[in-house]
């Protein structure tokens, strides 16, 4: 049974500086887009974009109204899941061999 230190964040292999660095600038940029989507959503802002469009003509032909997961105006949920992504691929080409390659025997 492993005790709490050596649980902690200093002992977990691919929680190395880079990816604590990664994880702070990627959740510093996602806040900014989210307090950027609230101000449009308050000032009534569009923001619309080829999404919209899209999800409409998919709506027509499913018969069902489109509901995205987290409800943010115009492409700023495409900019979210963009930012996201890039730096959960950061971190995973950074530790690439940590995470796959077989250790050595």
């Amino acid at each position: 049974m492993k005790t709490a230190e050596e649980n902690s964040a200093k002992n977990v292999p691919w929680f190395d500086p880079f990816t604590r660095w990664m994880l702070t600038i990627m959740f510093a940029v996602l806040a900014a887009i989210f307090i950027v989507a609230k101000y449009m959503d308050m000032h009534n802002m569009a923001g619309g974009g080829t999404d919209d469009m899209v999800n409409q003509m998919a709506s027509l032909a499913a018969h069902v109204k489109s509901h995205p997961f987290i409800e943010l105006p115009g492409d700023a949920e495409v900019g979210a899941f963009s930012v996201a992504n890039f730096f959960a691929g950061m971190i995973v080409g950074h530790n690439w061999k940590r995470l796959f390659e077989e250790p050595p025997r």
